[in-house]
């Protein structure tokens, strides 16, 4: 039988049997919990994995920025300087004719050609631009890393919380249970006791009206 009866109240009280069945259905239900979290913690792992490596990915490419940047800005501009400069006389004095006609202006050789060279560009405040935001993407992928770490951190210390929990609950349990059922068995023996006492009695009475009869 896998439950026991209380003989003057008719009470069905668990076995130990069922009792340890529900034990370890409450000890699957934590070893899913925890598989669980485990998958959404190597899930995590893994982002911070490939976080790292797109920051290595930044670090590389910004330590190969600055020469290849210099070396590409620097080239241009020896032949775009050399081809604005006036080669003789005749040129200059063809500027100063084309842009004469402005008020308030000097036609001199100088003015001239500071007004028909075009602007050259800035590649330090490019770089500095690029490195500036290279900069934001790291500092952005260090905090989601590291709200990751927290997140997993904090999941592991609530789920071992639970569980401590849990252990507790169901040790309470039966610790309640079995002193019920310690309880029901003692006053289970009385009562045999009392109809031992009982059966005894009757007998006796049996044999007096018999010896009377």
């Amino acid at each position: 039988t896998t439950e026991h009866s209380c003989p003057k109240c008719g009470t069905s009280i668990p076995s130990e049997q069922n009792v340890n069945d529900a034990q370890r259905r409450r000890i699957a239900e934590l070893e899913a919990q925890v598989e669980m979290l485990t998958v959404k913690a190597t899930a995590a792992v893994d982002k911070c994995a490939d976080y790292e490596d797109q920051l290595q990915r930044m670090k590389t490419e910004q330590n190969g920025l600055p020469r290849s940047n210099t070396s590409d800005s620097l080239a241009p501009s020896r032949p775009s300087n050399e081809d604005a400069r006036p080669s003789t006389a005749n040129s200059t004095t063809a500027k100063i004719s084309r842009f004469s006609f402005l008020p308030g202006r000097r036609g001199s050789p100088a003015q001239s050609e500071a007004a028909v060279a075009p602007p050259s560009s800035n590649p330090d405040a490019d770089l500095k631009a690029q490195l500036e935001k290279e900069r934001q993407l790291r500092e952005k992928a260090e905090e989601k890393a590291q709200k990751m770490n927290t997140e997993i951190e904090e999941l592991s210390v609530q789920l071992f919380s639970q569980a401590n929990e849990m252990v507790a609950n169901e040790r309470k349990a039966r610790a309640k249970l079995e002193a019920r059922v310690e309880q029901l068995e003692k006053k289970d023996k009385d009562k045999m006791a009392r109809l031992e006492r009982l059966e005894k009695a009757v007998s006796r009475i049996d044999r007096v009206k018999a010896l009377l009869a």
